[in-house]
């Protein structure tokens, strides 16, 4: 009888300490430290954005033009946005054809041509011009032989200051209306690949609906 007295005890003794150490190990599923962490990066969209301005242009100096007459034009570039950028202005003048006189009041043979003309101030390079029957167009890059980069709030130089009418002969043109357009275009100068005008040119006739 005590043998088996001494086995039962044994065998309860061996599913008690059995259970405590399955107690042990379910218990120890909740003693490991835990903690988290995240990072989340802010990004803020830029912007390019441009203005042009003609700070001397006096409209009434277009009212009734005279032949050879000078007048102050000076559009400038500032860029308004909050990234760096290459900019372009093209300026479309119109033509006609008429007849001329030379300074020593020659006569010229009738022919199409530019009404005005302009000089282009350093640091604008003529990259591409064409020349139809009722208008030009020159398209200057704010570059040397690359581009120059124009950051925010900065303005360019004028890319030019004044215009001139021709020289032409009376009662050709009288009450017409003659526009000089001066287009801009600007550009961001991060992630082009290129500080080429010709070449940044040509990506944004090809992003915009920019006429060609």
């Amino acid at each position: 009888m005590t043998n088996i007295r001494e086995k039962i005890s044994s065998k309860k003794n061996v599913l008690i300490a059995g259970a405590l150490i399955a107690l042990m190990a379910i218990g120890s599923t909740f003693a490991y430290f835990v903690d988290r962490d995240s990072v989340t990066n802010s990004f803020t969209v830029g912007d390019v954005e441009i203005s042009v301005s003609e700070p001397n242009w006096d409209p009434d100096e277009g009212t009734d033009i005279t032949p050879n007459k000078v007048m102050k034009k000076d559009p400038k570039i500032t860029n308004e946005g909050a990234n760096d950028a290459f900019v372009f202005m093209r300026v479309t003048v119109p033509r006609a054809t008429v007849k001329t006189a030379s300074d020593d009041g020659t006569l010229n043979a009738k022919a199409n041509q530019d009404l005005f003309t302009f000089t282009a101030n350093s640091g604008w390079k003529l990259i591409k011009s064409s020349n139809g029957s009722l208008s030009s167009e020159y398209v200057y890059a704010y570059a040397a032989d690359k581009m120059t980069v124009l950051a925010p709030g900065q303005t360019t130089g004028t890319l030019f200051d004044t215009v001139k009418f021709i020289n032409i002969i009376e009662e050709q043109l009288d009450g017409q209306d003659l526009d000089i357009v001066v287009d801009t275009m600007g550009i961001q100068t991060a992630d082009l690949g290129t500080e080429n005008p010709e070449e940044i040119y040509n990506i944004i006739l090809n992003q915009q609906d920019v006429p060609q």
